[in-house]
């Protein structure tokens, strides 16, 4: 066993007629004392000499962004001096009580950002612009947020089912506060009933089909068009040019979308409109209903204009041909109300397609082979006009130029991987890519980038919040207000 210790009495018989030992001042204990004094008073003088002569840059904690880097010495752009100066003493009592303090920083922030506001009208708490874009961490992008400041809501049941409940008592216009340019057609599907408020961490995990994809949306657009038999092996080249998806579908000049298709441009180089098979370039007008019954009602006038201008036929020979041009077609039609009929209604009112060349078949096979056509009592038919869509995910943002080489082997990326055109014989196919052609490339296993600013835009023009309620652009289009 151990030797037990000294007991109580033992030790109190050291300090016997010692009882003032507390009182003297021992040397290291006065040392104390006065190293604590001068620690205190010294700061405090401290901070006195940095409020009159001091420089602001003592407390930088780091470069700031290349943004700001105009004004990376003047502090009072972003920070409040008063903290540091004659309310020091009721900022530090209130950092104790409520922590960091962040509206003085925003509301610095607003003083340029003038333009922004934030997320969605369903957020149950806006967060602080320094929440997201963070300074002093050295030259970097304020612009590029981590997709973990995203899932600190979005991954969160608690957050995204108050964000629901709070979005099924706020109006429709108040959400996608997001604009785009007037000239553009949208397709925009209504909003679910809890809105976007599925939680997931990460893009190639959890994160929702696209909503097109998952609700199986369709085309709204009457105009008949089979991309699958525009791949076909009989279809001649055009210009030298065997058809693919570049052949109609050009990039705009800041390459993030395509131009917007046209007649003129993509489809009257095989589909020319050729009225008369005699007469190649005798060609009915596209586009307008009444020119085209103008230019039928004056056949006689138009044939003998393009004897004089296209055939070069002597004027004296003019009657002659425009009478043989006339009687070869009521041959074929017993009458003019006929023959327009035929125009704006059939879809083979000139000539049987099984006997002709690629080349021929195109040229023209009625309006209503690719329209919706109508007829008027007492009136010209009504054509439906196309809606052809510019922005399919109005939400997302997408740059197809980025998108022309596969990543992993730099050689040109094939349309159909994503978009699957080949085999689409309706119009109201949607050709978009699902979530699965995404993930392919943008996930860890295809390596590049993922983050949600990689597609969606946080922030919205102020102007944005006031926009009144009105019918989708699709909507407006089929109903001809626009």
């Amino acid at each position: 066993m151990p030797k037990p210790g000294r007991t109580q009495k033992q030790i109190a018989e050291r300090y016997k007629g010692n009882l003032g030992y507390y009182r003297r001042l021992h040397p290291w204990r006065r040392t104390r004392l006065i190293v604590s004094l001068v620690t205190i008073f010294g700061g405090l003088l401290a901070i006195w000499l940095f409020q009159k002569h001091g420089r602001e840059n003592f407390f930088n904690a780091g470069k700031i962004s290349t943004s700001h880097a105009k004004f990376a010495n003047d502090c009072a752009q972003c920070h409040d001096r008063d903290a540091v100066t004659g309310k020091f003493t009721a900022v530090l009592r209130d950092r104790f009580r409520n922590g960091v303090a962040v509206e003085a920083i925003d509301r610095k922030c607003e003083t340029c950002h003038q333009k922004h506001s934030f997320h969605e009208a369903n957020v149950v708490q806006n967060r602080s612009c320094s929440t997201c874009h963070q300074e002093h961490r050295g030259l970097t992008n304020l612009r590029l947020v981590a997709s973990s400041q995203c899932a600190t809501c979005h991954n969160n049941s608690a957050v995204m089912t108050a964000s629901a409940q709070k979005g099924m008592s706020i109006p429709r216009d108040a959400f996608h506060r997001h604009p785009h340019p007037t000239q553009q057609i949208l397709f925009e599907l209504p909003r679910p009933p809890q809105g976007f408020t599925a939680t997931f961490a990460s893009f190639w995990e959890a994160h929702p089909e696209f909503q097109l994809k998952r609700v199986s949306a369709r085309d709204p657009d009457v105009l008949r068009f089979n991309h699958q038999r525009h791949f076909a092996s009989d279809i001649p080249p055009v210009n030298g040019q065997k058809l693919d998806c570049n052949y109609c579908h050009q990039l705009q000049p800041d390459g993030r979308f395509y131009q917007r298709i046209s007649f003129a441009a993509n489809c009257q180089a095989c589909h020319s409109l050729q009225f008369d098979w005699r007469n190649p370039e005798m060609r009915i007008p596209h586009g307008n209903v009444d020119l085209v019954r103008t230019f039928l009602r004056s056949l006689p006038a138009q044939y003998a204009d393009y004897a004089r201008l296209k055939k070069g036929i002597p004027e004296r020979e003019i009657p002659g041909y425009v009478a043989q041009q006339i009687k070869q077609l009521r041959d074929q039609f017993h009458s003019g109300d006929e023959l327009e009929r035929a125009v704006f209604f059939t879809k083979d009112p000139y000539k049987p397609q099984q006997g002709m060349g690629a080349a021929a078949r195109g040229n023209f096979t009625g309006c209503a082979f690719c329209h919706d056509v109508k007829a008027v009592a007492r009136g010209a038919p009504a054509i439906t006009k196309p809606i052809l869509v510019d922005r399919w995910m109005p939400q997302a943002n997408f740059n197809h130029a980025k998108h022309q080489v596969d990543p992993t082997t730099q050689k040109p990326l094939d349309c159909n991987l994503c978009h699957q055109a080949t085999q689409s014989r309706d119009t109201a196919d949607v050709l978009m890519p699902a979530k699965e052609s995404c993930v392919m490339c943008h996930s860890p296993q295809g390596k590049v980038v993922a983050e949600c600013i990689t597609c969606h835009t946080y922030h919205a023009p102020i102007a944005a919040q006031t926009v009144a309620e009105s019918a989708s652009p699709v909507k407006e289009m089929l109903l001809g207000k626009r």
